[in-house]
């Protein structure tokens, strides 16, 4: 079994991962981001939680949170219909790193897309996983 990744080490996990189709990756959220070689990638601030102990084992019922970004492009930028269609295929790419991570026993996650992204102060096309490593089933 794993041993539940300090904070530390849980947002440091998110920093070599590699999505198929993103350009450029970003170690923490940037206050601007230059899109003009494609997709960009981020994780924002971890949380972590002590669930429920499951036994006397307290230790096993930690979980790590972090959501993980892609933007895609300016809404202002190309047009709806061009920014959509890539979606899907970051969606799937993303779905495809996050199941190759180790760092934990079970990894959790929730993929969303969003037209209204606020970054920079503009509105951005983007994907967006929130992320749960848990080391027991439940927490």
């Amino acid at each position: 079994m794993t041993a539940m990744p300090t904070n530390a080490q849980w947002i440091a996990a998110f920093q070599p991962l590699t999505v198929s189709g993103v350009a450029r990756y970003y170690d923490y959220p940037p206050e601007s981001v230059d899109l003009a070689d494609g997709p960009v990638a981020f994780p924002v601030l971890p949380g972590a939680e002590r669930g429920t102990p499951v036994s006397t084992c307290i230790d096993q019922s930690k979980a790590r949170h972090t959501t993980y970004v892609i933007i895609v492009d300016a809404v202002s930028h190309g047009d709806n219909a061009q920014n959509y269609a890539k979606l899907a295929a970051l969606m799937d790419a993303l779905e495809t790193a996050l199941d190759g991570m180790t760092i934990a026993n079970y990894i959790d996650y929730r993929i969303t897309t969003r037209g209204d992204y606020m970054l920079g102060g503009a509105a951005h096309w983007a994907v967006i996983a929130d992320v749960t490593a848990r080391d027991t089933v439940g927490v």
